[in-house]
């Protein structure tokens, strides 16, 4: 059986240090969890930055030692099964990448284990446990990473921000230089995607 690689939306061309919102969850290929990952990959977008989905934390750990993860700053958005391996893991190495973990606990049971073994942690790192997937704590999460790491003086558009656009409004857009950058960033952010089995 093959493995199936990471499904991710890619932005264009940056130079700088990469931002990825990375999913680990078992089951995020099934057709179930479609609407999770579509609110994931629509806060990456709105927050500029990559998506990417792994069912296990060694898939997740192989990318980050790869040639996408090594230059990569992760906000990782886990379940509890998944989140617990990789930070031990990340906690052993002397090589410290920048992983920001939200872990999602599916029970009071895991979100109590969760909460315990976060707080036994020394790694530096953030760590926010969540009582089951929630938009609201995650668009939080990336967005007090992104607000505090900002490097664009311009933020992008977020999608809602440009679906309002008349024909005429959307023609006088692109004839400007740098809102027509910025929907060209939006526009790669949000329909590029690289699908690979």
């Amino acid at each position: 059986m093959t493995a199936r690689m990471p499904r991710s939306t890619r932005a264009g061309g940056a130079d700088e240090l990469d931002v990825w919102l990375v999913w680990c969850f078992e089951h995020c290929f099934k057709s179930e969890h479609g609407q999770v990952r579509k609110e994931l990959e629509h806060l990456a977008a709105m927050f500029g930055c990559k998506f990417t989905c792994f069912k296990k934390s060694t898939g997740f750990l192989s990318w980050l030692d790869g040639d996408d993860g090594v230059h990569a700053r992760a906000l990782l958005v886990a379940d509890w099964r998944e989140a617990k391996p990789t930070i031990e893991e990340l906690s052993r190495r002397s090589d410290r990448r920048d992983v920001r973990t939200c872990m999602v606990a599916q029970t009071e049971k895991a979100f109590r284990n969760a909460s315990l073994f976060a707080s036994r942690q020394r790694t530096g790192a953030q760590l926010l446990v969540t009582l089951g997937f929630s938009r609201e704590a995650v668009q939080k999460f990336v967005s007090s990473y992104i607000h505090t790491h900002a490097t664009s003086p311009s933020p992008v558009p977020t999608p809602d921000e440009t679906l309002g656009f008349s024909l005429p409004s959307l023609i006088k857009a692109v004839q400007d230089p740098i809102t027509a950058a910025r929907l060209e960033q939006l526009i790669q952010r949000t329909m590029w995607q690289v699908y690979e089995d």
